[in-house]
């Protein structure tokens, strides 16, 4: 097995536009497989940069206030405003004096107080205009432009995050294992967001797992010496140590047990055991990738040294000491 496995998934949507790798080529983390189109994500990226812009330009006028030649217009308003309502006010004195002649309508008379009434109200409208260019603008409609220019911020990085995962790169260093018809028939597919486009392998070290019967589980050691012989290079012989040892036991025991709970001769023996292992895990050095993940062969672990007798009869002396220990 490759000593790691990386996928290179789409992390948005999109439809592929082009493929940058073939089957078997080594790339290093970080480089580029694939890329997806990124056009409506440039489109509303250049939409929140103008609306960006207007809006900064919106916080600039409110916190710049009113110019000079506003206010000073506001209180030439004010002044002709009060003239009129100066010489409005003289016109009704004049007509009050003919309508107490009866020279005047009562109509024509109620006519210039309202006008009079008018001029007043215009008075007071332009200094409330002047009121309020002098205060400048609203606190709460500067935090209200400032939070929009914040939230078009926050959009604008999410749209930037958008292009930048537009292009799918490599996790990690290794080599391309996707078969190439699959890598072109991917151009022009829409992909989702996980969707996966390529596996990548480090396979300049793999790593080998060869079933140990429970048997001889216990002379296993991590650290060991390996020999692999694989079935694709003969010629070949490739070395590793032991890195882990199998936590559990691959293949089931039909374990049978008496009325009294004990295990009798008659219902132990060799060929359920046999059929149980443990998974030994070597690291073997991979330079000129030659192995290839789900090649087979021929491991031997080195355990050390041991006498020939010893080596002769270890097997029936374990028959001996867990077959029949029962017995005594």
């Amino acid at each position: 097995m490759p000593i790691r496995n990386a996928d290179a998934r789409a992390e948005v949507g999109g439809t592929i536009e082009e493929i940058y790798v073939e089957e078997g080529s080594w790339i290093r983390s970080g480089d580029a497989i694939a890329r997806l189109s990124d056009r409506d994500s440039r489109i509303a990226l250049d939409k929140t940069d103008a609306d960006m812009d207007q809006m900064k330009a919106q916080l600039r006028l409110l916190q710049a206030g009113p110019r000079p030649q506003e206010v000073e217009l506001a209180r030439l308003t004010i002044v002709r405003a009060e003239q009129r309502a100066s010489f409005e006010k003289s016109n009704l004195d004049r007509e009050k004096q003919l309508f107490d002649l009866d020279l005047l309508s009562p109509k024509d008379f109620e006519a210039r107080k309202q006008i009079v009434a008018d001029s007043e109200a215009e008075i007071a409208e332009a200094r409330k205009k002047l009121e309020l260019l002098l205060a400048g603008s609203r606190p709460e409609e500067i935090d209200a432009t400032k939070a929009g220019i914040a939230r078009l911020n926050t959009q604008r990085r999410y749209l930037e995050d958008q292009l930048i995962h537009a292009k799918v790169t490599s996790p990690a260093a290794g080599i391309i294992v996707t078969p190439e018809h699959e890598l072109k028939e991917l151009v022009g597919q829409v992909m989702k967001e996980g969707d996966l486009i390529a596996s990548v392998h480090e396979l300049n070290t793999v790593e080998v797992q060869t079933p140990v019967s429970e048997k001889e589980i216990s002379e296993v050691e991590i650290g060991q010496r390996v020999v692999l012989k694989a079935r694709a290079f003969p010629e070949r012989t490739f070395f590793g140590t032991v890195t882990s040892i199998g936590t559990a036991v691959q293949g089931a025991v039909a374990a049978q047990r008496s009325a009294a709970g004990a295990l009798t001769p008659s219902t132990s023996g060799s060929g359920a055991a046999s059929a149980c292992t443990v998974l030994v895990t070597t690291r073997i050095a991979n330079d000129a990738l030659l192995l290839k993940p789900g090649m087979t062969g021929i491991v031997k672990i080195s355990c050390g040294d041991r006498r020939i007798f010893d080596l002769l009869t270890r097997r029936l002396a374990r028959t001996i000491k867990v077959e029949f220990w029962s017995w005594w």
